[in-house]
């Protein structure tokens, strides 16, 4: 990828588009380079990828400092990234700092094993069994026969349509089914609204969520669903860092639940109010010695990276300078320009990584031991 790095860097000498040109660089490379190559790359989108998506998306001075910060920290600091298997392999999850992909690691869900019947309950044990087997795509069609044939079917068969969505990462086609294919009797439903709230804050739709948890509360109904929606309710609020209403419906969700859960709630939203923050713009400053804002933020393979590629490219640009390599020189100090840029400014997005990273860590907790998403 350096090589093709190498060649963007001289586009604009020649190029009257050279974001097309940079595109058609990268093309080159993932058709005719990476593919020979016995490795893949650690990150997702590869740094290729990440490469053709900026140059597409941002003006050319912009891109190239991106991609330049994106291969120093290409496979470094695993810890401060969601972690996913898009191609069969883990890959760290890192798309352009304009993008806001979901959270990729919530928890597969199941259901109850119902006991073994006869008659119409024998379709939903079946369907129970594919779904606790985690064969979700199975439990889909079936749910969709039974469906096509019994429209009127209970509620409990579209709650658990929308939980094999959320399983499949097909949360918006569920929310597009539950707001304009579920019945309206089946839509008031507090077990099919608990799925469709999920949904909707797993795509980030905090509002949405919470709008529908607010109906379910206020209908009072099934108390492990009721008691649910106040958790995930609480969940929205200590997200925002509203804490004091996130403290409030906890309580309420604890009212049955042993003191043990609601002390842990309670004292996860403590560490939430500590928590330290590290600051983008320090970073940035500190980054005036190539990798110190990285190493600030934690990212030490970064910004041992960061500090090598920078000093390197600063000194073969001095030397060629000295050399009276004007070409080579020009090259080399483009080159050192972008990384250096892209060093500043990733080490600023790296504080914001750091900070969401730890914010993220404690809203798990409050997610799993709330059991939010294990049906």
């Amino acid at each position: 990828m350096l090589y093709i790095l190498l060649l963007v860097a001289i586009c604009p000498l020649w190029a009257q588009d050279s974001s097309k040109a940079a595109d058609a660089y990268i093309r080159f490379y993932q058709k005719y380079i990476s593919e020979q190559k016995n490795s893949h790359c650690a990150m997702y989108p590869s740094c290729s990828a990440f490469g053709r998506m900026v140059f597409k998306e941002r003006p050319f001075a912009e891109a190239i400092t991106l991609v330049a910060d994106r291969m120093m920290r290409c496979s470094h600091d695993a810890k401060f990234y969601d972690i996913a298997s898009p191609h069969g392999y883990r890959s760290l999850i890192d798309y352009p700092y304009y993008h806001t992909p979901h959270r990729t690691d919530y928890p597969l869900p199941g259901t109850d094993i119902l006991k073994r019947s006869t008659g119409r309950e024998d379709t939903r044990l079946f369907i129970n069994h594919l779904i606790n087997r985690k064969e979700y795509q199975t439990a889909l069609l079936e749910i969709e026969r039974v469906l096509f044939f019994n429209p009127q079917a209970s509620d409990t068969l579209y709650a658990q349509k929308l939980l094999c969505r959320r399983a499949t990462q097909g949360m918006e086609k569920g929310i597009f089914e539950y707001e304009t294919e579920f019945p309206e009797h089946i839509r008031q439903s507090d077990y099919v609204g608990m799925q469709a709230a999920m949904l909707y804050y797993i795509i980030d739709n905090r509002p949405s969520a919470a709008d529908i948890l607010d109906r379910i509360i206020e209908r009072k109904g099934h108390t492990e669903t009721t008691e649910k929606a106040y958790a995930l309710r609480g969940i929205i609020e200590a997200d925002a860092q509203r804490f004091a209403e996130a403290r409030r419906y906890f309580a309420k969700a604890s009212a049955t639940q042993p003191e043990t859960l609601s002390a842990k709630n309670l004292e996860v939203l403590s560490r939430m109010e500590r928590q330290k923050k590290k600051s983008p713009a320090l970073a940035r400053i500190l980054s005036i010695i190539p990798g110190g804002g990285y190493l600030y933020t934690g990212h030490k393979g970064s910004a041992l990276t960061a500090f090598v590629i920078n000093s390197l490219l600063g000194y073969a640009t001095y030397t060629s300078i000295k050399q009276q390599n004007y070409g080579v020189a020009g090259l080399c100090g483009f080159m050192s320009l972008s990384f250096y840029i892209g060093n500043i400014n990733g080490a600023g997005r790296s504080a914001s990584r750091h900070n969401r990273k730890k914010h993220n860590t404690l809203i798990k907790q409050l997610e799993n031991s709330n059991n939010i998403f294990i049906n």
